[in-house]
């Protein structure tokens, strides 16, 4: 009866009428999206959906560590001997497995290294606290929603936010231009390292260039998607290619390639690492990442120090080749020409696209798209991610269902990357 009556005071909410919704539920029932895996015993190759073993092109678990036996030894070794969560805030006290974890970090990456629970909680403990009223922030039209949402609470405190085109610097320094003039004191260009769709690299070494022509320029940079199977001891894409801007902040994600939990914000700064993670709102009110996940991800990272992981990369990098050599010699068109682990095969319309996606389904293939409003309208298509867990052969079979179904729709497609 409680019941009943709670779903006659919520009637006058918009459900049903949400479009997104119906079209996520007609996936959600073919057993494309927001699925359990029913596994008994996860390998990161297959997973079971629906009763159905699937070949898995839907994973961040880049360099396919999950299962190594040093991090599962981490965990199991640190809820022993601190049990399950440390209650309480990290502004009254914190497990030494922070201390030791904070250590390995400053040999991973330049600069100073402060811990968040995620990497959502890393943007929204830095933004609001290093941008006022008085700046300004440019997006990137493709950053992450978790930037976005993070610049929605500058913006609920008077910060003017802007969109700028996708990986276009004199775009950015145009805009730049016309806020200052407009008066805005600081501005912060806020973008992926890499993108979580496109899997398209940020353009680097032009945003250095502006740094450093611009003053009160700063950029806010989250690769997630870098971390751990690229640069030197996983360092990542931003700054195991280029190094940390003094006029840069950069994030990374422990929850991808890096398989564990946890964010690191790094910035070029003593000073403002202690004041982020002293006074940012999340580093306060939010609870602690818990003992067996410091316990793995200290693991994962002393792993990252070793010589191991440089074959890990070797072998992921020789994948992405692969699967991208591929798709040109079949005709199917990529998205980007960037050599990362995720790969957007467009189609351009999300109809043909959700169909596709429900044929690899049923060949055998787990997968995701990319449509509307994650992406642009007439660019959607199928976003895979590439594991070391996936064969070549799982490739080849994966790619001959595309190019069938792209052949018997008569789909027309650009292989111009873009």
């Amino acid at each position: 009866m409680a019941v009943y009556l709670m779903q006659l005071k919520m009637r006058n909410i918009e459900r049903n009428n949400n479009d997104l919704y119906k079209v996520l539920k007609s996936l959600q029932s073919n057993g494309c999206v927001f699925q359990y895996f029913e596994d008994s015993d996860f390998n990161g190759r297959t997973i079971e959906v629906q009763g159905k073993e699937l070949l898995h092109f839907a994973s961040c678990s880049y360099l396919g560590l999950e299962k190594h036996p040093a991090l599962i030894n981490g965990s199991i070794d640190a809820v022993k001997k601190y049990g399950t969560q440390t209650p309480s805030s990290r502004a009254m006290v914190s497990s030494p497995l922070y201390k030791e974890l904070e250590g390995y970090m400053e040999q991973i990456f330049p600069g100073h290294t402060i811990i968040t629970q995620t990497v959502t909680l890393a943007h929204c403990a830095v933004l609001p606290l290093l941008i006022h009223a008085e700046d300004a922030i440019i997006l990137d039209a493709y950053a992450h929603n978790s930037i976005r949402m993070a610049s929605d609470l500058c913006k609920a405190n008077g910060t003017f936010v802007v969109v700028a085109k996708h990986n276009d610097m004199s775009h950015v320094k145009y805009l730049k231009y016309r806020l200052k003039k407009e008066g805005k004191r600081n501005i912060w260009y806020c973008a992926d390292g890499i993108y979580s769709i496109h899997g398209d690299l940020c353009d680097v070494t032009n945003l250095h260039k502006l740094l450093d022509e611009e003053d009160d320029l700063y950029a806010y940079v989250d690769d997630a998607h870098g971390t751990g199977w690229c640069g030197k001891n996983g360092s990542g894409y931003i700054l195991g290619s280029y190094g940390l801007h003094d006029k840069m902040i950069v994030t990374e994600s422990f929850a991808k390639s890096m398989v564990c939990s946890g964010g690191g914000v790094v910035v070029p700064d003593y000073l403002l690492a202690d004041v982020i993670k002293m006074t940012g709102q999340t580093m306060i009110f939010s609870g602690p990442i818990q003992p067996p996940v410091l316990g793995s991800l200290i693991e994962c990272v002393k792993l990252h120090l070793s010589s191991e992981v440089e074959q890990f990369q070797s072998e992921i990098l020789e994948l992405i080749q692969y699967f991208r050599t591929n798709c040109s010699i079949l005709g199917i068109p990529v998205v980007t020409n960037d050599d990362t682990p995720i790969q957007l095969i467009k189609i351009g319309n999300t109809e043909a696209t959700f169909e596709l996606l429900s044929t690899l389904v049923k060949s055998g293939y787990f997968t995701m798209t990319a449509t509307y409003p994650a992406i642009a309208k007439g660019e959607d298509g199928i976003r895979v991610t590439l594991t070391r867990h996936i064969s070549k052969q799982d490739i080849d079979g994966f790619l001959g269902v595309i190019k069938q179904f792209i052949a018997v729709n008569n789909i027309i497609v650009n292989t111009e990357p873009t």
